[in-house]
């Protein structure tokens, strides 16, 4: 359904920043959430594109354009909290939104990523 915004599924206020910031990253190395996430945001009408690690996610987003990224903390080869600093570092990156989406949820996680900048930060179940 991806390209096409169901529209009981978004507030009418919210569908045109929707429409035109379709393109999602999801940075997942579990392979059974990574594609909860994906089935999700694709239902929704997102165009949906998924990386397991740092390096794969930095190769999509010199090849695609992305407008937002759902970002895990525990990744392998580094981390999320790497991952965004390299996001921040990079002039053509930094203005992308994040949102970390971890299992990592304690009250030290929260603040780093609060020291950091990231302003949405989701527990997993």
């Amino acid at each position: 359904m991806a390209g096409h915004f169901n529209s009981t599924l978004i507030p009418k206020r919210a569908l045109k920043y929707f429409e035109a910031n379709r393109n999602v990253l999801v940075i997942e190395d579990d392979k059974v959430l990574g594609q909860m996430v994906t089935e999700i945001l694709d239902d929704v009408g997102f165009e949906v594109t998924t990386a397991t690690n740092g390096r794969i996610a930095f190769d999509k987003l010199k090849q695609l354009p992305i407008d937002f990224i759902v970002l895990d903390i525990l990744l392998p080869e580094m981390d999320g909290f790497e991952i965004y600093a390299q996001l921040q570092a990079k002039p053509e990156t930094r203005e992308i939104p994040v949102m970390l989406v971890t299992a990592w949820a304690d009250e030290r996680n929260i603040e780093r990523a609060s020291q950091m900048g990231i302003q949405h930060f989701l527990p997993k179940p």
